[in-house]
């Protein structure tokens, strides 16, 4: 179908808009509803031929002429197939531009989408506890002697996990390595030599071990450091205090070091390292003892006998945090002579003796309460004296948590052990 510009044609296409709109619905137009506009519009080709030539007088433009002309020569097959095509374009450009609607709301939803997938993956990455050989691959690292991140050098981050449960395995997973990076510093910082126990170990036998100086056969001078009870092991005085204060407030390094400028020589014990787990029978396993260290005491005693007993020392003094009050009794109550002749000094931290002491000899405590102060949990000033019992003196600690308190009294213990050693002479 030709068109020609005229102004009859474009009011022509004025008033047939509902037919040739680009709003006009084709989606629901039918070959009958084609046939029938055909139809309509031959029936007004013949009608408009007819009165044109009946009436020369006749305004053309109230007959749209072009139209007319337009349709003179065409018939009803020719306009279908051209309706057809016009359909099909529009169709076509309908689903041209419904395909860019659907593309350009996709393009505007995929930041959302990416967003959204993002956070559930993050929520969903490591929802439960992996273990790891080293503190650098839970993140973690010492600098300046804090645990901190790092890539934020922020302090250690306990809930990571929304299962606590979770989270108390990774801290004990960290809490294990925190051992093995005390180890470490007893070794590389402050110079001291692992020994393993018992000494005379056979092959393949599960074992313990302690730290010494390399100076235990021709010192002078003897400090023997004893930690609590728990998951603590030699060089600690408080994994939690490490872990969140920093090595100066949860470790035995400072205690070390000040001993080792003052001439001792170190024994440092590993009194909670008592067993190992078996496995039995394929399937079950047992919890089996180490030798000589079967318990804190037992590991206490063993020490006295193979390390303490042949060191060269003539005066020893002894620290000892929390239940190593308890080993110090054990150990005092064996070797009592030896332990009366060369132990010049016992500092103890928060110990509860008079619990420990209930089954110990008089003459036991009587011997101690001469050389020992226990430094407890309280709200004086440090050193304050607060009275004694049945085998020490007692003096505050300078703060309320049990675990602080080996920290808070180091000066005045190093201060009595100078005191004492001063005595000597």
């Amino acid at each position: 179908l030709t068109h020609r510009t005229s102004e009859s044609q474009e009011k022509t296409s004025d008033i047939n808009q509902e037919f040739v709109s680009e709003d006009y619905d084709t989606s629901a137009l039918t070959m009958d509803d084609i046939r029938r506009e055909i139809e309509e519009l031959t029936v007004a080709k013949k009608n408009l031929n007819k009165t044109k030539h009946s009436n020369s007088d006749l305004d053309e433009s109230e007959w749209d002429k072009g139209l007319a002309d337009e349709l003179e020569n065409v018939t009803a097959e020719e306009l279908e197939a051209q309706i057809n095509e016009i359909l099909t374009s529009t169709r076509n450009n309908n689903s041209v531009e419904k395909n860019k609607m659907k593309t350009k709301s996709k393009i505007d939803e995929e930041p959302i989408q990416n967003s959204k997938r993002r956070r559930i993956e993050k929520n969903n990455i490591q929802q439960t506890h992996i273990e790891y050989d080293s503190l650098e691959k839970y993140g973690y690292h010492f600098k300046k002697g804090k645990l901190v991140s790092i890539e934020t050098g922020k302090p250690f981050k306990f809930d990571v996990f929304s299962d606590q449960e979770e989270n108390q395995k990774r801290y004990e997973s960290i809490g294990k390595l925190i051992d093995n990076a005390v180890y470490e510093l007893l070794e590389n910082t402050c110079q001291l030599q692992r020994v393993i126990v018992p000494v005379d170990a056979k092959k393949g036998e599960h074992t313990s071990f302690i730290f010494i100086s390399n100076d235990l056969s021709t010192a002078d001078y003897l400090m023997v450091i004893i930690h609590g009870t728990g998951v603590v092991r030699a060089g600690q005085w408080s994994r939690k205090l490490i872990i969140n204060e920093g090595l100066e407030v949860g470790s035995q390094l400072e205690y070390i070091q000040r001993a080792r400028a003052a001439g001792y020589a170190i024994i440092v014990t590993n009194t909670n390292l008592n067993s190992f787990e078996s496995p039995r029978l394929l399937r079950r396993s047992a919890i089996c003892s180490i030798r000589g260290s079967a318990s804190a005491e037992e590991h206490g005693c063993y020490v006295w006998e193979h390390f303490i007993h042949p060191s060269h020392a003539k005066y020893i003094c002894i620290m000892a945090h929390s239940y190593g009050g308890a080993v110090v009794l054990e150990m005092a109550h064996r070797f009592l002579k030896e332990f009366d002749k060369r132990v010049f000094a016992v500092a103890l931290t928060d110990s509860p003796m008079t619990v420990y002491g209930r089954r110990v000899k008089k003459n036991v405590l009587k011997m101690l309460k001469q050389r020992t102060i226990n430094w407890v949990v309280d709200t004086e000033e440090v050193d304050t004296d607060l009275g004694e019992d049945d085998c020490s003196q007692i003096r505050s600690a300078g703060h309320r948590v049990h675990e602080w308190t080996s920290y808070t009294a180091i000066d005045a213990i190093f201060d009595f052990f100078t005191e004492e050693r001063r005595k000597l002479k």
